[in-house]
C-alpha cells in the first residue's frame, strides 16, 4: 500500500505543478493581450495608414481568446484530477482524534469552493462573471471598433472580415462554454 501512496503522491505533485504553470501562462498571455490592446489603441489616430489591414488587428485577440479557452479547459481537467488524487490520498489520513479529514477544507477542494463559478459565494461569482465577461466585452468592443474603422477603407468588403470574425468567435465561445462546464465538479463531489 505504501508504494501506491508514493505513486499517487508523485502524480498529485505533478498535477499541482502543471496547474500552477497553466495559471502562469494564462496570466502572461493576458498581459500580452492587454499590452497589445493598449498599444494599438494608443495609435488609434494613425491606424488609417494601414487602410484595409486595420481589419486584421483583432485577429491576435481572437487567437488569445481561443488559447485561453484551451488553458481554462486544461485547468478544469487538472483540477478534477487533483481532486480525485486528493480523495485517494486523504483516504489514508485521519485527524489525531481518529476522525476523517474534512476533504473540502484543504487543498484544491478548498480553493475550488472559493474561486469556482459553480461553487463560490454569490459575491465571488459576481466578481468572476465581471472578470470573464469584462474581458469578453472588451474583446468584442475592440473587434467592432477596428471593423468600423476598417469599413471606411473597405466599403462593402468589410462584410468579409465581419463574417470571418463571426465564424471564428462561435467556436471560441463554444469552447469557453465547454471549459466552464468542465469546472462543475458537482458530480465528482457527490461520489
Amino acid at each position: 500500500m505504501s508504494d501506491d501512496l508514493s505513486v499517487l503522491t508523485a502524480i498529485y505533485q505533478s498535477d499541482r505543478a502543471d496547474r500552477s504553470t497553466t495559471l502562469t501562462v494564462s496570466l502572461a498571455t493576458m498581459g500580452a493581450a492587454v499590452t497589445y490592446l493598449v498599444g494599438t489603441i494608443a495609435f488609434y489616430d494613425k491606424l488609417d495608414l494601414l487602410r484595409w489591414a486595420i481589419c486584421l488587428l483583432p485577429f491576435p485577440l481572437v487567437c488569445i481568446a481561443a488559447f485561453h479557452a484551451l488553458l481554462l479547459n486544461l485547468a478544469a481537467v487538472r483540477a478534477r484530477s487533483i481532486l480525485t488524487l486528493e480523495r485517494a490520498l486523504l483516504g489514508h489520513v485521519s485527524e489525531p482524534d481518529g476522525s476523517s479529514v474534512e476533504r473540502g477544507a484543504i487543498g484544491v477542494g478548498a480553493s475550488e469552493r472559493a474561486g469556482n463559478l459553480h461553487t463560490a459565494h454569490p459575491s465571488q461569482r459576481a466578481a468572476i462573471l465581471i472578470a470573464y465577461g469584462g474581458v469578453g466585452i472588451i474583446y468584442l468592443g475592440y473587434i467592432g471598433l477596428m471593423l468600423v474603422k476598417a469599413a471606411a477603407h473597405m466599403s462593402g468588403w468589410v462584410a468579409v472580415p465581419v463574417a470571418g470574425y463571426a465564424a471564428l468567435l462561435v467556436p471560441v465561445a463554444l469552447a469557453w462554454r465547454h471549459s466552464m462546464a468542465n469546472f462543475d465538479f458537482g458530480q465528482t463531489d457527490r461520489r
